[in-house]
């Protein structure tokens, strides 16, 4: 199957509402947010995200079904303008193995080197060996380890954070 991978807009709200809760619904432990707050948000907050807060890329099937997502986090402040953070990374069941996650993965590199940003961040929970072999077959190294970074119906997760150099790790003279 092929899947068309776009920037979401103002216009895909309603889908992007429907399957980011699916995501925090499905699998809590991947997720900084609770399906619980979000389910709260208005219209008017989701449109906000999309357009101000985050880029965020959809993958869409050829009948125009939002399938698959991952957003592009861009650091604003002095310092840290240099790196960027990929997250809420989420693909439907029903399109996983196809590499629509790759794809959607590849858009937030070309996002995030376009935004002049030399670094790419993520965080995945541990034990979702599927995800991390995406991601460091991507070329995604581990810097670490967050010891009980989401706490989910009274368990602890741990989150691997990783890393892409997008310059190839040259620092300026």
């Amino acid at each position: 199957m092929n899947h068309e991978i776009r920037r979401l807009t103002a216009g895909d709200a309603e889908a992007y509402r429907r399957i980011r809760l699916d995501a925090l619904r499905l699998h809590p432990e991947a997720f900084s947010a609770a399906y619980e707050d979000e389910k709260t948000l208005g219209m008017q907050q989701v449109v906000e995200r999309l357009t101000t807060t985050v880029t965020m890329f959809g993958a869409f099937t050829e009948a125009g079904d939002l399938v698959g997502m991952v957003g592009l986090r861009l650091n604003r402040g002095a310092k840290v303008r240099h790196k960027a953070d990929l997250i809420s990374m989420f693909v439907d069941a029903a399109h996983r193995g196809s590499g629509v996650s790759r794809r959607l993965v590849e858009a937030v590199i070309a996002g995030a080197r376009d935004a002049g940003a030399v670094e790419l961040q993520l965080f995945v929970t541990a034990g979702n060996a599927r995800a991390q072999r995406m991601y460091r077959a991507m070329g995604f190294t581990p810097y670490g380890v967050e010891r009980r970074a989401l706490k989910v119906g009274g368990r602890f997760h741990d989150q691997e954070l990783m890393a892409l150099d997008l310059d190839g790790g040259r620092s300026p003279g």
